[in-house]
């Protein structure tokens, strides 16, 4: 009797992850072939089997049709999610604007370096935290319940995962070459009298409780809770389309959300990272914890500053010096040894990456998110 198996291919089960584990595998592959999953690509293809139209003669079936219709469910979705976050993000702008005159209050220019900033009010500032806090565990949620995507492949989290000391280290170093960056960035601006963002951040110089309520809520508890949502249930999910589509949608998606020109630098070369240690280690537990040590050093240093422009200056550049002299020697030693690589398996799907991107871009909700991107642009850049 002939094996039937051998000309099945299965494009959802046949599917490897890299670095992930077993139940990773198991629950991704379960989801993406349960039947009336509208989010989920998978297909049968029989090699045997052929279809004949008139005129046109026999073809073989192919995938691409399949992938396309999951990916403009994903892509849609996704779009709505960002929307509702860009609602959110516009709401406190709002609020902020009726208190302080000023919708992008929450960030600290450059104008307003050696200058007393806005004080906030422990009570503010909770509220403030608590929406941006809500803002991520509602879109997570949203995401996790309309895709109906396994915890364990949304957020993988294996016993035994290992911490990547290099990834902190390198964390670091971008944290360092972003307020490089931001600063020559606003020498050109200046050329225009455009202010520039120095960071996001709020910070209360007359009030310590207001600085520790931000310091808790938006730098460790808002940095893990959006790392769940960016590397964890965004670019999970777009993993059947391709690991290396699944780092460029959660990168511009979280990039894009920072809604500054002069945060961009940063933004990109910390999504991409992070997706590639997340990849990388089949675990996010790598990368919330980068996370939070590049949100809660940025804090610290931008509250050194600000807090005696002269002297922090001095000390900031110090710092940074050292950690770019540490991350060097480190490096150098992993490199000499052959254990710093990076690598994303090529994984092709039917689809190029060149149609991929012309879906997410012409995606109706992801278009609407993209307009309002760049109103909050506008709305927050201000001139000298």
């Amino acid at each position: 009797m002939e094996d039937e198996k051998k000309y099945l291919i299965d494009i959802a089960k046949d599917k490897t992850y890299q670095n992930q584990f077993d139940d990773y595998h198991k629950e991704f592959s379960k989801w993406r072939t349960k039947k009336g999953n509208p989010y989920g690509y998978s297909f049968v293809h029989d090699t045997r089997e052929h279809t004949y139209v008139d005129g046109e003669g026999y073809y073989q079936r192919s995938a691409d049709a399949a992938e396309r219709k999951a990916l403009v469910k994903c892509l849609g979705l996704l779009g709505i999610i960002l929307i509702f976050m860009l609602t959110i993000d516009g709401i406190i702008s709002l609020i902020l604007y009726r208190i302080f005159q000023d919708p992008g209050a929450y960030a600290i220019y450059y104008s307003k370096i050696d200058a007393t900033t806005y004080e906030f009010t422990p009570i503010l500032v909770l509220l403030y935290c608590s929406m941006n806090l809500f803002k991520y565990l509602a879109a997570f949620g949203i995401f996790i319940r309309f895709t109906g995507i396994p915890l364990k492949v949304a957020a993988p989290v294996p016993k035994g995962a290992r911490l990547s000391k290099s990834g902190i280290f390198l964390i670091l170093v971008i944290l360092v070459f972003s307020r490089v960056f931001n600063y020559i960035i606003s020498l050109v601006f200046g050329l225009i009298n455009l202010d520039c963002v120095y960071a996001i951040a709020i910070h209360d110089p007359n009030n310590n409780l207001s600085d520790l309520i931000y310091l808790i809520f938006n730098c460790v508890l808002v940095s893990a809770v959006s790392e769940l949502l960016f590397r964890g249930a965004i670019m999970q999910t777009f993993r059947q389309f391709g690991d290396t589509f699944a780092m460029l949608v959660s990168g511009i998606a979280f990039s894009l959300s920072y809604y500054d020109i002069s945060s961009m630098g940063y933004a990109v070369l910390c999504s991409a990272t992070l997706g590639l240690f997340t990849i990388r280690t089949g675990s996010l537990k790598s990368a919330i914890i980068m996370r939070i040590t590049a949100s809660v050093s940025g804090y610290a240093l931008t509250r050194l500053v600000i807090d005696s422009f002269t002297n922090g200056r001095i000390v900031e550049v110090i710092i940074c010096t050292f950690i770019m002299s540490v991350a060097a020697f480190i490096f150098a030693r992993l490199m000499c040894n052959g254990k710093w690589a990076f690598s994303v398996k090529d994984d092709p799907s039917e689809l190029s990456t060149g149609e991929k991107l012309k879906l997410f871009f012409t995606t109706n909700s992801i278009v609407i998110w993209l307009v309002g991107v760049a109103g909050m642009f506008f709305l927050i850049m201000r001139f000298k």
